[in-house]
């Protein structure tokens, strides 16, 4: 079962994650491991790479738009990765004050 999590920074999101799924099935901080990817220039993670796991993801689409190119292009890849995982997911969640709400499929 593939799940996604997304909501702001300390919003408890890996916290309800454990609550889902085995410890090894969780991949955190799929915003950062894009940043590192496009940074380090490797190849850059797609939702075929998560199949079967429950990825958490800060929300990074908020907000004032960066003058930074870097910075734009990886809010924008990560916005669409994002969007590619929950076309696949089974549930998606958004956690907001630690409560997660069900967006898709059903909790």
């Amino acid at each position: 079962m593939t799940i996604l999590i997304i909501g702001g920074a300390a919003q408890g999101k890996t916290a309800f994650a454990r609550t889902l799924s085995p410890e090894q099935d969780i991949v955190d901080d799929l915003h950062v491991r894009v940043q590192q990817a496009m940074r380090d220039k490797t190849p850059l993670p797609n939702a075929s790479d998560f199949v079967g796991k429950t990825v958490v993801c800060q929300e990074v689409g908020g907000g004032v738009v960066p003058i930074d190119v870097f910075e734009r292009e990886w809010r924008e890849y990560t916005g669409r990765l994002c969007c590619d995982i929950a076309a696949q997911a089974d549930r998606v969640y958004r956690v907001y004050c630690g409560i997660a709400t069900c967006i898709k499929g059903e909790a």
